[in-house]
């Protein structure tokens, strides 16, 4: 499953073929998105989007891959070319640099030019009644009068009805549309050698803390003897040392740990390997959509919180998934999960990709 780790019995010969994944991703290159996707050039006469973000850690790098794909956008390093530019802006997080998103917006609009700016995580800004967020809520509100400015929220808006108050649109998470068929067929590969007969594996993927629900994904496995026998729990991804103590407990009680921050190969291989995807989070790592997204996209199955905005996403897409509150997720983890379809996941992958994409010209005024 993983190169250079220690893989679970379950995992058979994929231990054998994770460098042919490696090869199968590098030979892709990502050049190829799912059909309608593929990469093409602005057609404005302005030249290529420009994208904006702080940092390029987390998922931002495989967003600007996207958007590099489908517009031949690039990520813009000095902030005077924000404004001076006749090219269309995209501010890959609102948040991360708000005052510089309006401020830039407001700019541009004045002169007649596009800004987009993405909500990473809308419900506070939507909803809190906190002061940080009342005021930036206010400011949202009255760039909607700007048709040159354009929010978007990485949800729909009937997950959560509020978010139509501080953005004028919405897409879908692009880590919900944006794997290659190269990467699809060698998730299936890996995916048909493994041994038939063996327990369940439910995997926690990513930075395991407490905003991933870490701690209870280790409880549970502790606790349970059912699931024990029925399960190999694996935990794929950097361990924060906070959850230190929880990782032991989780490798005492049988199960697998991978510590270590993964490749885009080795998380399409930890992926091969899962029955089911953990994203039982907590309210405060509600926003994340990432690691549920690639589940989807591949049909497989992910646990989530009972009332969560992902339980709600899954509810409105109709996504193959297990909702459950913190202290009913073992029992509902006894009975039968819904049955991993790869076809059904591409088959959502295309038609958000198609939303998404037309969804983002009209923003970007392409």
């Amino acid at each position: 499953m993983l190169v250079g780790t220690t893989l679970p019995p379950v995992a058979g010969s994929l231990a054998r073929r994770d460098l042919w994944l490696e090869e199968a991703v590098s030979e892709a290159g990502r050049e190829d998105l799912p059909a309608g996707m593929e990469g093409r050039e602005a057609r404005s006469g302005q030249g290529a989007p420009l994208v904006y973000t702080r940092l390029e850690t987390g998922r931002r790098p495989s967003y600007l891959r996207v958007l590099e794909r489908l517009f031949g956008a690039r990520r813009v390093l000095r902030r005077r070319d924000l404004v001076l530019s006749r090219a269309p802006v995209l501010f890959l997080m609102v948040e991360e640099a708000f005052l510089l998103y309006v401020l830039v917006g407001l700019l541009r609009a004045m002169l007649g030019r596009r800004t987009a700016g993405l909500l990473f995580r809308p419900r506070p800004l939507a909803a809190s009644h906190r002061w940080r967020y009342v005021w930036r809520r206010a400011v949202l509100r009255r760039l909607k009068r700007w048709r040159a400015i354009q929010t978007l929220t990485l949800l729909p808006f009937d997950v959560f009805p509020a978010f139509s108050s501080v953005a004028d649109g919405w897409i879908h998470d692009f880590q919900l549309w944006d794997l290659t068929e190269e990467e699809r067929k060698a998730v299936d590969v890996l995916r048909d050698e493994r041994r038939t007969g063996e327990r369940r594996v439910l995997t926690a993927i990513g930075t395991q803390n407490a905003w991933k629900g870490f701690e209870l994904f280790v409880d549970i496995y502790a606790r349970s003897a059912l699931l024990r026998w029925s399960y190999q729990f694996i935990a794929c991804g950097k361990v924060m040392p906070a959850a230190g103590e929880h990782a032991a407990v989780l490798e005492e009680a049988g199960g697998v740990l991978v510590d270590k921050a993964l490749s885009d190969a080795e998380l399409l291989g930890t992926y091969a390997a899962s029955d089911a995807v953990w994203c039982l989070y907590p309210p405060v790592g509600d926003h994340a959509t990432g690691i549920l997204g690639r589940a989807v996209q591949l049909g497989i199955p992910v646990i989530v919180r009972q009332g969560s905005l992902a339980h709600r996403l899954c509810t409105t897409e109709n996504l193959p998934h297990v909702a459950a509150s913190a202290d009913m997720v073992a029992t509902r983890l006894a009975g039968p999960l819904p049955p991993r379809d790869a076809e059904r996941g591409r088959l959502a992958a295309l038609r958000f990709a198609a939303q998404s994409e037309a969804t983002l010209r009209r923003a970007l005024g392409l």
